[in-house]
């Protein structure tokens, strides 16, 4: 009976074809707009993956993601290396200003100020130059990727942010953020003269447990303190993707598309397999006739509502995985990110379209009388 189904399946190439491809337009597009979704939110969380050495991450109270907050007093620094089991607790500032370039052009620059002494928050790979160059007077490290709409600067070449000087002594390697344009890292005595700030002037405040402390109960007794709160790694990602789909109307807007890629599926997969079971009605009803049981005949319908969906899913995802590569190698902006449980996903969503697709043609093959065979 496999043969058979298979023979009936593949006998009508044209609707074949059409089935397969409406189902890989389908699967294409939920991991297509889904990777993007989740490369967003990964964009999103990048000043969390450059900064390793840190336990907890100190900031306002109303902090509601990595780059939004309001900054705290420099007396807040003390009174958090104060606290029982912290083992060090370094100022950390990202902030933005203008970079005015040699043509005459200006770019806005995400500056990130790093404690001179320890240079904790470092980027976490040198591309060219000495991380400990940034001890120079005036002295910045570019992100590689930033390097070319800052002019192709070179190492020792000068630009001018927020008119004050800055002298280039290395490049790095750094996961951007979700509003990130350009980063360059300096020291946070310099980052100071380049975003001039009030009396409160840390973005966040650095903390790491001594060692055989739990870190759960140090966050509590900075907690404790009253006019700040201490967030792990984990819980600093929960509470900046959160915001994103939330706030931003991101996760709204790529549900829709991803709901539509779905409904697109299921409509065309059911309109077109049901026409092709209604072609090939006679060849069910003869083998009703020959004493082929309903949950055969049931099978049969499955088995070929399987194999499209595979080969479907197949080209769909295929694609998808080609487009995802193509990003990376082209360094594109496009953050896409595209995990295993993305794709195992999308084909229960490829299996779920072709079923509700075969449940109608299903009904059909059932109620198909013997009698069929003889009719005009």
């Amino acid at each position: 009976m496999l043969f058979v189904a298979l023979r009936m399946l593949f006998g009508d190439r044209t609707k074949y074809i059409t089935l397969v491809m409406g189902l890989a337009f389908a699967t294409l597009l939920i991991n297509q707009q889904a990777a993007i979704f989740m490369g967003l939110l990964k964009q999103s969380t990048g000043p969390l993956q450059n900064v390793n050495e840190p336990d907890l991450w100190v900031g306002d109270p109303g902090t509601k993601w990595i780059a939004e907050f309001r900054s705290l007093a420099d007396q807040k620094l003390g009174r958090v290396r104060s606290v029982e089991g912290v083992k060090w607790a370094e100022p950390f500032l990202t902030n933005w200003a203008v970079c005015e370039l040699e043509d005459g052009d200006f770019q806005k620059v995400q500056i990130m100020g790093i404690p001179r002494s320890t240079l904790v928050g470092r980027p976490p790979v040198m591309a060219q130059g000495k991380i400990e160059d940034l001890r120079i007077p005036d002295a910045i490290v570019v992100e590689e990727g930033s390097r070319e709409k800052l002019g192709n600067i070179q190492i020792g070449g000068e630009l001018k942010i927020n008119d004050k000087r800055a002298v280039v002594v290395g490049f790095c390697k750094a996961k951007k953020g979700f509003e990130s344009n350009c980063i360059i890292y300096t020291t946070y005595e310099n980052a100071l003269g380049y975003v001039p700030l009030g009396s409160k002037r840390m973005s966040y405040i650095l903390v790491k447990v001594v060692d055989g402390a739990k870190v759960n109960e140090v966050a509590e007794r900075i907690d404790g303190l009253g006019d700040v709160v201490a967030l792990t790694h984990g819980q600093m990602v929960e509470r900046t993707i959160r915001f994103i789909i939330v706030a931003t109307g991101i996760g709204l807007n790529f549900a829709i598309t991803i709901a539509l890629g779905f409904v697109v599926g299921a409509l065309l997969s059911a309109a077109i397999f049901y026409q092709f079971t209604l072609e090939n009605l006679r060849h069910f009803a003869v083998l009703k006739a020959l004493g082929t049981t309903g949950p055969r005949l049931i099978g049969m319908v499955l088995v070929q509502a399987l194999v499209v969906a595979m080969v479907g899913y197949g080209i769909g995802v295929g694609v998808a995985g080609v487009f995802t590569l193509a990003t990376r190698k082209a360094e594109s902006e496009l953050s896409v990110f595209f995990p295993w449980q993305l794709a195992a996903a999308s084909f229960g969503c490829t299996l779920l379209c072709i079923g509700l697709g075969s449940v109608v043609s299903i009904r059909r093959v059932v109620k198909v009388s013997p009698s069929m065979v003889f009719g005009s």
